[in-house]
């Protein structure tokens, strides 16, 4: 026994101490790939925030790519055809790059949540319907991700579209969590029998209208059902980790007086809430309303 002990004590000094010898080597670990382009030291207050993003976080930020050379990657070019990609401008995404160093800052301990490591940040001249719907009932706008490229599109970073706090950083919230969600995590029956039937693909089996589409959302019917964003509505019942990430995003990025209206009225919105408080705080060990009061203070 006694030797059992001393052989994983010697395990233990061994790993911590090429812990320490790697400690300064800045590598990406997201596929052993390095950035691409290169990320160097920046030469404007945008270009160092991105540095420093990489620096601290491995977070690989492009403000200065447009066209087909932000969709270039080290797997290839991705195949995206939603918009025309500009590039950023400045005054808009050192504003970006600030909130997203911030939001790093907040989950540092939850880096295994960050599933995307390559962020594109571009300008957008064409303002879909979808985006225009989302920004009428006050919810976040667009942004893509590309699970294969490990990578995330964010649009909308110019003066062409009103800047708006909070939901911008609500936006952001859903390039942290809305892969590991889609693709490492198995959510809770529970949680999925209490909207069952009503995702996007259910209700256009049985015939019935899609509760958020292009042109619409009902959204008294969506939150007696238990929907608390139009995103989540989307989800297929077999996986509809686009519902869960919708409430672990509302409860952090809204402020709880907010949300009471819904939570005190709306019996499906509560019991979900339920399920999401207690699964995050039992299987990550996060407190979501210590986590939301603490992002509510985040701003300029």
């Amino acid at each position: 026994m006694k030797y059992i002990i001393k052989i994983m004590s010697l395990l233990l000094l061994t790993s911590s101490l090429i812990s320490c010898e790697n400690e300064e080597v800045l590598i990406s670990d997201f596929n052993g790939k390095e950035p691409f382009p290169i990320i160097e030291p920046g030469t404007t207050e945008a270009s160092q925030l991105a540095y420093d993003l990489y620096k601290d976080y491995d977070l690989h930020t492009y403000i200065n790519l447009e066209g087909e050379e932000a969709l270039k990657t080290e797997y290839g070019s991705i195949n995206f055809t939603s918009f025309p990609l500009v590039k950023a401008e400045e005054e808009r995404a050192v504003v970006v790059l600030k909130l997203i160093h911030e939001m790093y800052d907040l989950f540092s301990d939850y880096r295994e949540l960050a599933v995307y490591r390559r962020l594109i940040l571009v300008g957008n001249d064409f303002l879909s319907t979808t985006t225009r719907n989302y920004d009428k009932y006050g919810f976040n706008r667009d942004f893509n991700t590309y699970n294969i490229q490990g990578t995330q599109i964010v649009s909308n970073i110019n003066n062409t579209f009103d800047f708006n706090l909070l939901l911008t950083k609500e936006m952001l919230l859903y390039t942290y969590f809305s892969g590991y969600f889609q693709y490492h995590f198995q959510l809770p029956e529970a949680f999925i029998n209490v909207s069952a039937g009503n995702y996007r693909f259910e209700r256009s089996r049985a015939g019935e209208p899609a509760l958020f589409s292009s042109a619409q959302y009902d959204e008294e019917l969506a939150t007696d059902i238990g929907f608390v964003h139009p995103y989540g509505t989307l989800a297929i019942l077999f996986n509809p980790y686009t519902d869960w990430t919708s409430y672990v995003v509302w409860i952090i990025s809204r402020p709880k007086s907010e949300r009471d209206e819904w939570l005190t009225t709306k019996p499906n919105i509560k019991a979900k809430y339920d399920i999401v408080i207690e699964t995050m705080q039992d299987e990550f060990g996060m407190d979501l309303e210590a986590f939301s009061t603490a992002w509510q203070s985040v701003g300029l």
